[in-house]
């Protein structure tokens, strides 16, 4: 179990290539508000163009050619990752994650978020074996955000990470979050008997991921 703090991009060129069984992670949306103080839109994302050809590069050369990943995103956002993300590696699916209760939102109120599933290779064979709950529309209820004890605006349910966990890797196997914020990701992979490396850049979610780890039974980090 590895946390590191540090900025995605030059952590992940000091990962060794071909040891990773699946991505899992949630990068920011990038949507809300700029330096300057004005709303930011769609086009905005322009700017980060360099950083997602870099990031899945690198991506694709940390893992293992029967890997899988998991990526989190909304509407907003899914139709600038994924020609980058398909530039590189098998996209399978998007995934709608269904949250069962409505947040806010004025034309309509948001009722889910998209999750990119796929493969590094075209070769890949399904690891779950396909029933009725195996569907591309997940209904897990979301956290709830009123809550006291919220440890991260975009802190995404264990039951969620869960299912990715338990559909694509074995016990053993290692896990990959590039942007681990309050370590939700770390958490399930250790109690589901996973390795982990973690990328967190901000020090304060670093720390409390490590404790949140540290705090389970029989853990050393």
């Amino acid at each position: 179990m590895k946390i590191i703090q540090g900025e995605a991009l030059q952590v992940l060129k000091t990962i060794d290539s071909d040891s990773i069984d699946c991505l899992i992670t949630d990068p920011p949306y990038s949507i809300g508000v700029t330096s300057h103080g004005n709303i930011q839109t769609w086009l905005d994302n322009i700017m980060l163009y360099p950083f997602w050809v870099e990031f899945f590069s690198q991506i694709k050369r940390v893992l293992k050619d029967d890997a899988s990943f998991y990526i989190n995103c909304d509407w907003r956002t899914y139709p600038f990752i994924y020609p980058h993300c398909a530039s590189k590696l098998v996209v399978r699916n998007c995934i709608v994650w269904d949250y069962e209760w409505i947040k806010a939102g004025s034309h309509y109120r948001f009722s889910h978020e998209f999750i990119l599933y796929g493969t590094k290779s075209e070769n890949t064979k399904r690891t779950f074996e396909p029933s009725k709950e195996n569907r591309d529309v997940w209904r897990i209820a979301p956290l709830n955000f009123t809550r006291t004890e919220k440890r991260h605006q975009a802190e995404k349910p264990e039951e969620l990470i869960r299912k990715m966990i338990l559909n694509s890797t074995k016990e053993g196997d290692t896990i990959l979050d590039t942007f681990l914020g309050s370590g939700t990701t770390a958490v399930v992979a250790k109690e589901l008997n996973r390795k982990f490396i973690g990328i967190e850049l901000n020090k304060d979610y670093k720390e409390m991921a490590e404790e949140r780890v540290r705090n389970m039974p029989n853990t050393l980090l």
